[in-house]
């Protein structure tokens, strides 16, 4: 055999040898198991109570929604659920103080929990119908019980009379983040600094008193099919009250990425205007999107939700707000309802742009 044969033969049993060798450790690598956190398991327990909640005109707005406190009020939104990818969630509503049980609603309404977007098996989806028992009443509490599989930005609400209920404030976010990707949205999206999470809504304080009255004073039903909503919430307040708690605003540092989750929970349609930038968004209903896309204003029909990403590249306050511009008024009065601000301050801390501050309620 000549020496060019050989070297030819020799040639290609080295390359031969390298490539089986390259995809056995490309195959044991991709089997290494990634260092993942453990899953664990998250207990929360809702109660229904209801509240008053005072606009900044003066206007006292009644509702009833869930706590996790026994002995406190109702919030709206209810708390925020959060739990990691893979988590077991058991999600226990207790029925013992029924708002709706009044003298002239003997036993009450009772309530459901529907995990929006979940996809559970019916016993635990929060159908009345389908849920064994039906909805739970006064004195009853029933467990909800699942595993977190699919990350994203979900809300549970009650479904039992759920044009009532939901208005009424029975509603609030529940949040999945990635396992392992916790300034992530999903897996494979970029990184944030921040995350902030804007629980949208109206009500018609009209027919919030018709309730009130037909529940506490015999008076008629509320027909929630005249629905007219003259406030329009963020995280359960309205402008200048969502400058006075920094979750109801966006705060960063110029160069900070900042997610923002954002969830209709009302009836009508609100299409959110950012000025200053544009945003990106990544995923919608708790799925990444396979096809980001960019906007300064998005629309948002009643229960949808989605994540943006904001690069905030320059310094100075901003305005975040509906422009569905009827929704930015707090019974027909401007500036009011659905606007919050951006702020980006220096890395020192300071804004050039002066904001005037709003003083807390007493």
């Amino acid at each position: 055999m000549d020496r060019k044969r050989k070297k030819f033969i020799l040639g290609s049993v080295l390359l031969l040898v390298s490539l089986i060798t390259t995809g056995i450790i490309s195959a044991c690598t991709s089997l290494t198991p990634v260092n993942l956190p453990p899953t664990q398991v998250r207990n929360f327990t809702l109660y229904v109570r209801d509240n008053f909640i005072t606009m900044p005109d003066g206007k006292k707005i009644y509702v009833f929604g869930f706590t996790n406190d026994p002995n406190g009020k109702a919030q709206v939104p209810g708390p925020k659920l959060e739990v990691n990818e893979g988590d077991t969630v058991n999600l226990n509503l207790v029925d013992d103080k029924d708002p709706t049980n009044t003298p002239f609603n003997n036993g009450g309404d009772g309530h459901t929990i529907h995990l929006h977007g979940l996809d559970l098996p019916s016993q635990f989806d929060g159908d009345p119908m389908t849920q064994p028992g039906g909805e739970v009443k006064q004195g009853q509490h029933y467990a909800y019980h699942f595993v977190a599989k699919s990350p994203g930005t979900y809300w549970y609400h009650c479904h039992q009379e759920a044009a009532e209920h939901i208005q009424m404030g029975m509603y609030g976010a529940f949040i999945v983040h990635p396992r392992g990707e916790l300034s992530k949205a999903y897996q494979d999206t970029p990184l944030y600094d921040k995350e902030y999470t804007f629980v949208l809504s109206d009500m018609d304080s009209e027919a919030h008193q018709t309730d009130y009255n037909h529940l506490f004073n015999n008076g008629p039903d509320t027909n929630w099919t005249s629905y007219h909503p003259n406030y329009f919430l963020i995280n359960g307040k309205v402008w200048p009250d969502t400058m006075i708690d920094p979750n109801d605003s966006i705060n960063a540092t110029v160069g900070q990425k900042v997610l923002v989750r954002l969830i209709n929970t009302g009836y009508v349609i609100h299409t959110l205007h950012s000025h200053g930038f544009h945003f990106q968004v990544i995923g919608t209903d708790g799925r990444k999107l396979d096809q980001p896309y960019y906007k300064d204003s998005l629309t948002i029909g009643s229960a949808e939700r989605y994540e943006i990403l904001f690069d905030l590249n320059q310094v100075g306050r901003y305005m975040f707000h509906d422009h569905v511009e009827q929704n930015t008024t707090n019974d027909g009065a401007y500036p009011g309802g659905m606007i919050t601000m951006i702020n980006v301050n220096k890395p020192d801390g300071t804004n050039p742009i002066p904001m005037p501050k709003v003083k807390p309620k007493d």
